[in-house]
């Protein structure tokens, strides 16, 4: 099961998957779920870097429209702390207070940083586990999981049938499963 569509779709079912679902999501979609992640922290970035902007905007009494003034603040130098309160916040899951404050819907944004961070987390997690996989086996499953191999194609290579491939796969997979699920219940305490 391949999850298409807007990394919207990948949150919304990652936050709603146990352990078990949240594993097939990483594995199903492991080539692009690094690009996923950073998309989803890309567009959260700049929905809370608009917000803010309005916050601002709205306060001087503007009508939406950014323009430089004579006075003390400096939004070179708010962009820059906000943009180092993000970067932190998806590296950490923890959000600064202040980095929200005001924002219409903060609590939805915080928890999407922190699925994101968690998403990251784990994803790291699972390439370290396949990474650390006996050498032939962490090479047929790079062949599957980031190239889009078939079976068949990997047993022509490997001078083997498609059954004993598909049941090689299918006890690589049982092996990181076992490893990594303790692992991705932790993170699904609380529903991220």
């Amino acid at each position: 099961m391949r999850i298409n569509g807007e990394e919207t779709d990948i949150l919304r079912s990652y936050r709603s998957n146990d352990a078990e679902g949240r594993l097939v999501i990483m594995l199903n979609n492991y080539a692009v779920f690094p690009k996923i992640i950073r998309k989803a922290e890309k567009k959260i970035q700049y929905k809370i870097k608009s917000e803010k902007e309005y916050l601002r905007s709205h306060a001087r009494g503007e009508l939406g429209v950014r323009v430089q003034t004579s006075g003390t603040s400096d939004p070179t130098f708010n962009e820059a702390s906000t943009n180092i309160m993000i970067e932190d916040a998806f590296k950490t899951g923890e959000v600064d207070k202040g980095l929200l404050k005001g924002i219409k819907d903060a609590s939805v944004y915080e928890k999407d940083i922190r699925l994101v961070s968690v998403m990251r987390m784990d994803f790291e997690l699972l390439e370290e586990i396949i990474e650390d996989l006996d050498e032939n086996d962490s090479k047929i499953m790079k062949q599957y999981l980031v190239e889009g191999r078939l079976f068949k194609e990997i047993a022509d290579d490997e001078g083997r049938t498609y059954e004993a491939i598909k049941k090689r796969m299918e006890r690589i997979r049982a092996e990181i499963r076992e490893e990594i699920l303790e692992c991705l219940e932790m993170n699904c305490r609380g529903g991220e």
